[in-house]
């Protein structure tokens, strides 16, 4: 009897976990999954000097906030916004070291509308330059300070695990907060944009799967063109015949071409600008070292004068290349995203980056101006 008792419970609690799941998974129960939840960063950019680290720092709450790591001394310090729950994201120096252009997600939107704006790091201030009602992200300071480029999505998804598409490049005044519209091709996905040197007028950038093709844009079809998915496979797919996923472009007021830069290997995309005019970039490279595709293996290049450099070997998954302004330093993610390294570019060598206990992270508190 007590056998039999023992073996109902079993069976009812079963049976009442299934339920509980079964609520959560439908949305009709929300649990907090606190106790699963861990801290997570991402490495956005490096200071002009090379002695900072720019990353974004996720609590186990979720809760994100920007800041830097002091590469000498290794302390993690964040910014904290006060008197709002919006927040604050992708972070990246203007030239000086003095501002960083970052992103403003608003609370009130459920974080699904944001604007691009300054953060002053002598008076720990921070306004918006922007005012469009969008989501915005990735923004980047001109050499001079006075426009910031960024990309902009021109939907929200329903579903899938990206909610942003139809991507393309947009700049701001800094001082005037002008918006305006640097292509048209409603991208899938792009990387962070960046002026090319000094003319303020170059720009570079990655862009994946385009919805729209050169002779639609020079045209102006593509205010009109279908929205099927099978006109938007067949532009990505012509695409991808000519150049595969050589994604890298550079573009201007002058020439919006839907032409990579170069081409290397199979993929090349995710650039980043050094002050020199040097362009990092990671490729694919199972085909260049004679091994089977299967898990991809990236690397890390350079782009100078026309010509290119391969500058690892690393045999793994790579991601979320970031490079200092002066070339010296590189951050990257790798191992299947689990692990964030730094690359000391002259010397070849690599170290993992760690932040240690976030119970010593410092906390500087700045106000919406």
């Amino acid at each position: 009897m007590k056998k039999n008792r023992t073996s109902f419970i079993v069976r009812l609690a079963s049976l009442i976990f299934i339920l509980i799941f079964l609520l959560w998974f439908l949305g009709y129960l929300k649990i907090p999954f606190t106790s699963i939840a861990k801290e997570e960063f991402a490495v956005m950019g490096f200071s002009p000097d090379s002695q900072k680290l720019y990353l974004e720092f996720a609590d186990t709450s979720g809760d994100i906030r920007i800041g830097w790591m002091d590469l000498a001394t290794k302390q993690v310090s964040l910014f904290a916004p006060q008197n709002t729950q919006d927040q604050l994201a992708s972070p990246s120096s203007s030239a000086d070291g003095k501002q960083l252009a970052i992103v403003i997600k608003s609370a009130a939107s459920n974080y699904e509308k944001s604007q691009i704006g300054v953060l002053d790091l002598e008076s720990n201030t921070y306004r918006a330059i922007t005012k469009s009602d969008s989501y915005k992200q990735f923004p980047s300071f001109s050499q001079d300070g006075k426009i910031i480029i960024y990309a902009q999505p021109a939907h929200k998804r329903e579903s899938g695990k990206t909610r942003f598409s139809g991507w393309d490049i947009y700049e701001t005044e800094v001082v005037t907060g002008v918006e305006r519209r640097l292509t048209d091709f409603h991208f899938w996905g792009v990387s962070r944009p960046f002026y090319y040197l000094e003319d303020g007028k170059s720009f570079i950038f990655s862009g994946e799967a385009p919805r729209y093709s050169n002779s639609q844009h020079s045209h102006g079809a593509h205010a009109e063109a279908s929205e099927d998915y099978k006109d938007i496979s067949r532009v990505r797919d012509t695409y991808r015949q000519q150049y595969q996923d050589n994604t890298i472009f550079m573009m201007s007021d002058s020439e919006k071409s839907l032409k990579p830069l170069f081409l290397n290997g199979k993929y090349s995309s995710a650039p980043f600008v050094t002050r020199d005019g040097t362009i990092f970039f990671v490729s694919i490279t199972n085909k260049m070292d004679g091994i089977k595709e299967g898990n991809f293996n990236y690397d890390i290049f350079v782009y100078k004068d026309g010509a290119i450099r391969r500058l690892t070997n690393l045999k793994t998954f790579l991601s979320g290349l970031v490079v200092s302004p002066m070339g010296d330093l590189a951050a990257y993610r790798r191992n299947n995203g689990d692990e964030d390294w730094m690359m000391d570019v002259k010397n070849g060598t690599h170290s993992k980056i760690s932040l240690g206990d976030s119970k010593s992270f410092q906390v500087i508190n700045v106000i919406n101006q």
